[in-house]
């Protein structure tokens, strides 16, 4: 009697040791459903909130077809020009900010160029202009403007020859303890910027305020009607015997639909007895065809940030040239 007595204590054990095991692996599964059916919940959220962002690029690409279509100038009193929209939609809110990309310094421009008789690279009115604005804007550099200026034309070329002292090639870039090569093409982003010799966080943050990267095009074109309070130091540092007061009367006392023509803006008291440069008049213009959206979504907890540059073209079509996910880059 006590053998079987000690045996059926032993079953007992036994069972309730698989009973244990058997509610352990149950609620280890019942976790890993539970984080499973969490994750597909979010990963839907966040593929709605996406789906909110590609339709506000859809209604920008409409709004900018529809608004300047048949206008002969770009300004800030035109619908798309409206900062700070946003819509309710289903679980969520869709809103969105359109800047003009030639409201903006293009760094594509400070591209070096070769005369075309040789020598050495000379300086292009659109790098005097980029030395200029930061000597206007005072940003506090980590290197010379000079250096910078030369180090972003090196970047930006199709050689590896430094153009000038201050200047970084590939050999520079190489020999860093973690090594890579520099663009030598035009820039996609202005993110792209970090990566040039020995700028600092602090350097970027501080241009980004007034410059920006039109994909595929190294001109400078300046949007007189588009310029706003902030950037109308963009103006002086353009045509040097203008002083960033000057420009910024000029941007307060323009019509409210922006200058018709360049030649109105040269007819403004403070550039009435100014001789600008034919270079630099053909580096200003009242029209736009590059903007750059950013549409900020939410859907129920999610939330999503698409940056899109847009690209008018002759027949007011209206193109995605790049699309960037998530903040700031």
């Amino acid at each position: 009697m006590r053998a079987l007595q000690r045996q059926t204590g032993v079953a007992l054990v036994a069972v309730l040791m698989i009973i244990a095991i058997v509610v352990v692996i149950a609620v280890n599964m019942t976790g890993r459903l539970q984080l499973q059916l969490q994750r597909q919940h979010n990963l839907q959220q966040q593929h709605q909130a996406y789906w909110y962002a590609l339709g506000a690029e859809q209604f920008t690409r409409v709004l900018l077809s529809r608004t300047l279509a048949g206008q002969e100038t770009v300004h800030l009193g035109q619908d798309w020009a409206l900062q700070g929209a946003t819509f309710p939609v289903d679980n969520g809110t869709i809103a969105g900010d359109i800047i003009d990309l030639r409201s903006c310094f293009n760094l594509n421009a400070l591209q070096n160029v070769l005369p075309q008789s040789g020598g050495p690279v000379e300086q292009t009115a659109a790098q005097k202009a980029f030395l200029r604005l930061l000597e206007l804007s005072a940003i506090e550099l980590s290197m010379p403007a000079e250096y910078l200026g030369a180090r972003l034309g090196d970047w930006l070329d199709e050689d590896s020859l430094l153009s000038s002292a201050g200047s970084a090639e590939e050999d520079d870039y190489a020999s860093l303890r973690f090594a890579y090569y520099s663009g030598n093409t035009l820039m996609a982003s202005v993110s792209e910027l970090r990566a040039i010799l020995d700028i600092t966080p602090a350097d970027y943050q501080a241009l980004l305020s007034y410059v920006c990267v039109v994909p595929d095009d190294n001109r400078l074109l300046l949007n007189v009607n588009t310029l706003d309070a902030d950037s109308a130091i963009l103006l002086a540092a353009l045509i040097p015997e203008l002083t960033e007061q000057a420009a910024a009367e000029i941007i307060a006392d323009r019509p409210e639909q922006g200058f018709a023509t360049v030649d109105e803006l040269f007819a403004s008291p403070q550039l009435t007895e100014i001789a600008v440069a034919d270079e630099v008049k053909t580096l200003l213009t009242v029209k736009s065809d590059m903007f750059q959206l950013t549409a900020t979504t939410a859907y129920m907890e999610s939330g999503f940030v698409l940056t899109s540059t847009l690209k008018i073209n002759e027949n007011n079509q209206v193109r995605v040239l790049a699309r960037r996910f998530g903040g700031q880059g």
